[in-house]
């Protein structure tokens, strides 16, 4: 074991704790475990921020690093003070040993000093945590949709190593351990196939045309070797690039965190056309040319853990049955890739995630019942709303009775494609909804991976603060991120720890006003999902009130019912009461609304208090602004609801004109709060195009906003002259 000894002569901290008057500690690991060494390396900065400083005598305390592979298990730790000269970290494993440095080093930048390490033992509450990165590798190797500004912004960001050596720590810090990257055929530019000359390229590019919402998100006319389609954004050979996300994969292995590599199907990028190449999922040359980059790309990358597959949304079906299926053709090609490397390394541990979406786990599973290694599948949990329920019932109307019948466990799909622009707190909500995830489907050994479709967790490309520009998304969104990866690898974190995280972030403020005030307005957008409930990404996007074709009118806002199981009346249902005289049956429009309203009161009130202390600090005063406006948002959104409900009533019963008038009367109470919401938002941000909905621009949405009113004037006349 090589020793690494961290001397630090303590001095009075500058919280008022004390470090222990002439106190010298040693740090005493092995400093060829990278995972430990991080963590280390935190301790270390923790100690000096408590204003110890660092010299290289003797000793009075040690901090000993131990693993003790039985007893505590994988990812676990426990911290242990033995008298009054040793604090002891023992891992069950290397990730083990990290997660209880960073524990400890955490303790101390929190607790002001060495006298806040408290004894603590964890292990995680679920086993992996993990993120989904639609990766836009090169315009000409796309993730499922980069049709949106943040895609494009993004794929020179992905070339650069120092947002990875951001984003790994970041996540390691946050206690996730997976890392799925989502995309659709990258190989030509990422593995030399030498079996297929002339497949291949050099380089990064972007593309020359601008995107917009008639851009096809398959790019099937797209021809990636014609230079007049694209130019480039970086120059690197093919060798680079191999060298690069080596690099990359290497940096994650060193934080304990897993990669997975996800795909859509079937893309043949940079091969159609060649070798007898193309889309058809019957042709004998692309299926072997798809086992092939699989193969190759496994043996390019030896830190890779995983493949994982979807049926796709581009696949011929009619074609596919000559094959057997999708599940057959899939496993043909990604899965006997896999097979391949299994067979040329025995000793190599690679996961399979055969996804549930549309497919059929008896099928898959026949299919796979030759894989040699972890088989596991994967479901869309909350669908497209991971902001909308703690509770979501989808996973046992449409996979459980599937999953207990063949055994398989099951990851849970987390995707958030409500929330794109605004940072979002509520530890409440996080914790209610891990408590309730079927865990008992993913077997101790499946887990969760969190994130878009519709956007790219990349740098922070809209703010107009030159000092916030560019910044890393899981930096903007730093409270979010950590929420979901520590309360997911220990559920006992309570209120205490994160008022404390908020202290040690926004010093200026009292950190549990500050923690209600942001709690109050993130629950706006959950509770608008559960009335204006939409399975899929495209369908809705909250921050902007838009779906694929633009701005959701009212009619349209209301032709889907409310979230199953919610007890939320639809406002036809509502309307249906009202003009039969009956009692509720359950929640009304206008409670949701009156929600709403105290939420937005509460955030709004919060703010004006807050502000007074956050003149010097930009990243709060940012913050301060968007809780503003999803404030303003929620207040739209209960102008809007009380105008439906009073409309629906109207169309079922002409005579009412009271309904009528309150109707127009709470659509235009709905354009005075976008206006204060585009004003607030637009203060410090910069419109946008999302890749699954539309175009994000508050000024040019208030128009519709107001066109919303005067199509329901003349609707209402038009009924009335009927």
């Amino acid at each position: 074991m090589t020793l690494l000894f961290l001397f630090v002569f303590g001095s009075a901290c500058a919280t008022g704790n004390n470090c222990g008057a002439k106190q010298k500690v040693a740090v005493i690991f092995n400093r060829d475990d990278p995972m430990v060494a991080f963590a280390v390396g935190d301790i270390k900065r923790a100690l000096l921020r408590a204003a110890c400083s660092v010299d290289g005598t003797g000793a009075d305390l040690q901090i000993v690093f131990e693993i003790r592979r039985t007893g505590i298990g994988a990812q676990g730790f426990r911290i242990r003070k033995e008298g009054n000269n040793v604090i002891r970290v023992v891992g069950g494993d290397s990730c083990g040993a990290m997660y209880g440095g960073l524990e400890l080093a955490e303790m101390v930048a929190l607790g002001g000093g060495l006298e806040a390490v408290q004894e603590k033992a964890r292990k995680p509450y679920m086993f992996r945590r993990g993120l989904k990165f639609n990766i836009p590798f090169d315009a000409r190797a796309p993730s499922y949709d980069d049709t949106g500004t943040a895609a494009q912004k993004n794929i020179p960001v992905m070339w650069d190593f120092s947002f990875w050596e951001g984003f790994l720590d970041t996540m390691a810090r946050n206690r996730y351990n997976v890392l799925t990257l989502w995309t659709k055929h990258p190989y030509p530019g990422l593995v030399k196939l030498e079996k297929y000359p002339g497949i291949g390229y050099d380089d990064v590019c972007v593309l020359k045309e601008t995107i917009d919402t008639k851009t096809n998100l398959h790019f099937d006319d797209l021809d990636i070797y014609d230079p007049e389609n694209f130019k480039v954004v970086k120059k690197i050979s093919l060798n680079e690039k191999i060298t690069f996300w080596n690099r990359v994969f290497d940096r994650a292995e060193a934080r304990g965190i897993e990669i997975y590599i996800f795909h859509w199907n079937i893309y043949t990028f940079g091969a159609k056309g060649k070798h007898g190449i193309n889309d058809r999922p019957d042709n004998e040359k692309t299926i072997e040319y798809m086992r092939y980059c699989i193969g190759e790309f496994l043996r390019t990358y030896p830190q890779v853990d995983g493949i994982g597959v979807t049926a796709g949304e581009h696949v011929d079906r009619q074609r596919v049955k000559n094959v057997g299926g999708i599940e057959q053709w899939l496993w043909r090609t990604y899965g006997q890739g896999v097979m391949d490397v299994k067979r040329a390394n025995p000793e190599r541990e690679i996961r399979f995630i055969f996804r549930q979406h549309q497919a059929n786990l008896g099928k898959i599973v026949d299919a796979f019942k030759d894989f040699d290694g972890p088989f596991n599948t994967g479901h869309k949990y909350a669908r497209a709303r991971l902001y909308s329920t703690t509770t979501s019932p989808y996973l046992d109307i449409e996979y459980r009775e599937d999953l207990q019948r063949h055994k398989v466990p099951c990851w849970l799909n987390l995707r958030n494609d409500d929330l794109f622009v605004f940072r979002w707190a509520d530890a409440d909500y996080v914790r209610e909804f891990l408590q309730n995830v079927p865990r008992d489907l993913m077997r101790f050994e499946a887990g969760f991976y969190m994130g878009p479709d519709g956007f790219v967790w990349g740098r922070e490309f809209i703010s107009k603060d030159p000092d916030l520009s560019g910044e890393l998304e899981v930096n903007k969104n730093w409270y979010r991120f950590m929420l979901w990866g520590r309360l997911a690898y220990d559920l006992t974190l309570t209120r205490d720890y994160f008022e404390k995280r908020l202290k040690q972030r926004f010093s200026e403020v009292d950190a549990a006003f500050l923690y209600d005030t942001w709690a109050a307005a993130s629950q706006i957008v959950p509770q608008v999902n559960h009335f204006f409930f939409r399975v899929n990404d495209f369908q809705f996007s909250p921050e902007g009130c838009i779906y694929n074709q633009g701005f959701l009118p009212v009619d349209q806002s209301f032709q889907h019912p409310p979230l199953r199981g919610s007890g939320i009346l639809s406002v036809q249902e509502y309307a249906s009461s009202v003009v039969k005289e009956q009692a509720f049956d359950g929640i009304t429009p206008m409670e949701v609304s009156e929600d709403l309203d105290k939420l937005a009161e509460k955030a709004l009130n919060g703010v004006k208090t807050l502000r007074k202390n956050s003149d010097t600090n930009k990243e709060l005063a940012a913050t301060l602004m968007d809780i503003e406006s999803m404030a303003y948002l929620g207040r739209y959104y209960a102008d809007k609801i009380r105008g439906a409900a009073d409309l629906a009533v109207f169309r079922a019963d002409p005579v009412r004109k009271d309904h009528q008038e309150h109707a127009v009367r709470h659509l235009v109470n709905a354009v005075k709060e976008w206006q204060a919401y585009a004003r607030v938002a637009t203060s410090q941000y910069r419109p946008q195009l999302f890749s699954r909905t539309h175009y994000m621009d508050w000024r040019k949405l208030l128009g519709e906003v107001k066109k919303e009113v005067e199509t329901v004037r003349t609707s209402m006349s038009s009924n009335e002259k009927r």
